[in-house]
């Protein structure tokens, strides 16, 4: 990766704070940023269709989601039931604009998601499951990074941000070149001791079979 690379955010309400903060970081690393801040559930439908600008990451300020679609941090729930959503959106039901959510699991992300070719960073609650990343893959997403459990919200920025970070390192005489995996560990490696730290970040990639521990 390099500088003035694009990246496409996404994020609603609810994630804005993130969303916002890992934006103005890596527009601080010359990398130019589209953001999109998600209102109408049509809005999230296109975004993942792929109606969006070409470039090789998008990265989701998403949040944990239980198969049936109601908000959730949940992590009693067993993996197979684990998705991801955006919670605060507005959507005509009945003739009337109501609050509802956008929720993806693995049994709809084939059907909805159209981001073939891209690496997709995924920063809510339970997104780097097992069954989530691989049905992402599945999709034609050429590698997907997200946390098993939940993270700490600074955690999660911390990820991020310390990713391009390390992706941008060739830009910088006498850095080590970091591939994707490389920099995931290294992002993984800022916080190892919380529980809720950025070390429950993992990557999975079409390359791949095992995911960075």
């Amino acid at each position: 990766m390099k500088m003035f690379d694009p990246v496409v955010i996404a994020y609603d309400t609810a994630s804005m704070d993130v969303g916002l903060a890992v934006r103005a970081a890596l527009e601080l690393f010359r990398l130019h940023v589209y953001a999109h801040f998600l209102v109408q559930k049509r809005n999230a439908v296109d975004f993942f269709a792929g109606k969006i600008p070409d470039s090789e990451y998008v990265v989701l300020c998403s949040h944990g989601s239980s198969a049936e679609g109601a908000t959730a941090n949940m992590p009693e729930e067993p993996p197979e039931k684990m998705g991801m959503g955006f919670v605060r959106l507005v959507d005509q039901i009945n003739g009337k604009w109501e609050e509802t959510e956008f929720a993806l699991s693995p049994s709809n992300i084939r059907q909805y998601v159209k981001l073939a070719g891209r690496t997709v960073v995924a920063l809510g609650c339970g997104n780097g499951r097992e069954p989530l990343a691989r049905e992402f893959l599945k999709a034609g997403c050429r590698a997907y990074i997200g946390a098993i459990s939940p993270p700490d919200q600074d955690a999660t920025a911390l990820f991020a941000i310390g990713f391009f970070y390390h992706l941008l390192s060739q830009d910088r005489p006498g850095s080590l070149c970091c591939n994707e995996a490389e920099a995931v560990r290294r992002a993984a490696e800022i916080d190892k001791v919380c529980k809720e730290g950025t070390h429950i970040f993992r990557y999975y990639s079409q390359q791949e079979e095992a995911v960075v521990r």
